[in-house]
């Protein structure tokens, strides 16, 4: 189980940096990859902008987020889980954040040549980014695939109808081969995509 510095020393507070100033953090981070020419892939944790309201996994107890403690807090803590229904309302409402643009535009000048994301929310594809320059190891939430023929569906919905962690059929059919479409989703214990 992942714990964050918060869980060692509960002194320790997040610091969330109004939208102003966030800005111009991006804009010295940026001048600062394109000074020294090393952005060649990424592996980020996009901090969401507070009107993301995206839950996640890792945030502590005493999270200022407005989305309150990650969901393996909340299991440490008192084996309480999100509601499942918050949490893909909130994640279908969801628009990419200063982050995700300024990412777009770093790969717009060919300064980001890769991102390798843990989020399943696709906001980094919704933001503009070209797929083949991503790689989404758990998946997309709005992308169903097609095992046999191997097309992909970009959905405005959530593509995920099961109940159970590993069953990943959706309800929908291949539009090319009539075949059954998959969600993209990779559930814990799952391996991650080869590709």
């Amino acid at each position: 189980m992942a714990h964050g510095i918060a869980d060692e020393d509960p002194t320790k507070k997040e610091i969330i940096d109004p939208p102003e100033i966030l800005d111009q953090k991006l804009e010295q981070l940026a001048v600062g990859f394109v000074m020294l020419n090393i952005l060649s892939s990424s592996l980020v944790r996009v901090y969401r902008h507070p009107q993301s309201d995206i839950p996640d996994f890792r945030s502590s107890m005493n999270t200022i987020l407005p989305t309150g403690p990650g969901v393996w807090e909340l299991r440490d803590h008192s084996g309480a889980k999100r509601s499942p229904t918050t949490f893909t309302v909130t994640l279908t409402k969801a628009i990419p954040s200063v982050t995700h643009m300024a990412l777009v535009e770093l790969a717009r000048q060919n300064l980001l040549h890769f991102i390798v994301s843990q989020n399943i929310d696709g906001l980094h594809l919704r933001s503009g980014l070209p797929s083949p320059l991503i790689a989404e190891l758990h998946g997309n939430s709005n992308l169903e695939i097609c095992k046999k023929c191997q097309t992909k569906y970009l959905r405005d919905f959530r593509t995920r109808t099961a109940v159970k962690a590993h069953d990943h059929q959706t309800t929908r059919k291949c539009a090319k081969c009539r075949s059954t479409l998959y969600d993209s989703i990779i559930s814990f214990g799952e391996n991650l995509p080869k590709q």
